[in-house]
């Protein structure tokens, strides 16, 4: 389990360093986000939350946590990825790569072809998700999100909550 808490501790690393360096330019671009006046077009997450299971061993869980990465090329898509470890029953991370649509105001649908690691082997995933932003300030979102996985014919549930910082 030691590798998925490095990858989250370097991404983390990362994301903090692109976040320090492009709030310290100037102006802001204006206007990508859904016709609410959202002044930035790069979203950095920070993902907590549960991941549940059935599986033929039974019913899983675990506690979950997250980086995300969202940019917006218009008002209504977004491109990113995301890195999320689930510790616990499951012990599993996950990566991928979404295409994100921003329908009306906060709402945003996921689409993303990934990958799933456990026990030493990959398997192919694809993650459909729903989120709503809602502006705690200026730059600052909370994010509430479901998503469901989809590994070999099972499902795994993802319900949780990012704080976002846009730039």
């Amino acid at each position: 389990m030691r590798r998925p808490v490095a990858g989250i501790a370097v991404a983390l690393a990362f994301l903090l360093s692109v976040v320090s360096t492009a709030g310290a330019a100037a102006e802001p671009e204006r206007a990508t986000g859904g016709g609410e006046g959202r002044s930035h077009r790069n979203m950095a997450e920070l993902f907590l939350g549960n991941t549940s299971e059935d599986a033929p061993e039974g019913h899983e869980s675990g506690f979950s946590v997250g980086l995300a990465y969202e940019r917006r090329v218009s008002e209504l898509l977004g491109v990113g990825g995301f890195y999320e470890a689930s510790m616990g029953e499951l012990d599993k991370w996950s990566v991928g790569a979404p295409l994100l649509v921003h329908p009306y105001r906060g709402w945003r649908l996921a689409l993303a072809p990934g990958v799933e690691h456990r026990g030493g082997e990959d398997a192919f995933l694809f993650r459909t998700g729903v989120a709503y932003e809602v502006e705690l300030a200026e730059r600052w979102a909370l994010i509430p999100e479901f998503n469901v996985d989809f590994i070999d014919g099972q499902q795994s549930y993802v319900l949780g909550a990012s704080v976002g910082l846009g730039f």
